[in-house]
């Protein structure tokens, strides 16, 4: 038996790259490639945007939504999907002028309700 025909190689096509966003100098939270999948983020797609007030761990949560009534639209840059939470960072004092913020994402379903968690990276 060779060994490698018990071994699956994978297709750097088909990965689908990192599932990440990140707060731009402009206060725009990007997408990566690999989020937008994992995200099912296109143009018009709205998302609720929260923060745990009881901690302050950082995290950011997005709700996928179906209308525009308290949720922020997704818009398209280049090949690049954001959402543009500048004045959402200005109150809360996030220096995203001058610090780094990339953030790992992960789903969740609580109650029926799919929504995503956005971990802070630790430097």
């Amino acid at each position: 038996m060779n060994i490698f025909d018990s071994i699956v190689f994978e297709d750097p096509n088909k990965v689908g790259g990192s599932i990440k966003a990140t707060i731009h100098k402009s206060g725009k939270l990007g997408f990566s490639s690999g989020a937008e999948g994992f995200m099912a983020i296109k143009e018009g797609v709205f998302f609720k945007v929260g923060f745990n007030e009881s901690g302050d761990e950082g995290n950011i949560y997005m709700v996928s939504v179906d209308t525009e009534d308290g949720a922020f639209k997704v818009s398209k840059a280049g090949q690049y999907f954001y959402i543009n939470l500048k004045n959402v960072f200005d109150k809360r004092g996030v220096d995203y002028k001058n610090k780094s913020y990339i953030y790992d994402i992960r789903k969740e379903r609580n109650e029926g309700v799919e929504y995503f968690i956005l971990t802070k990276r630790k430097k």
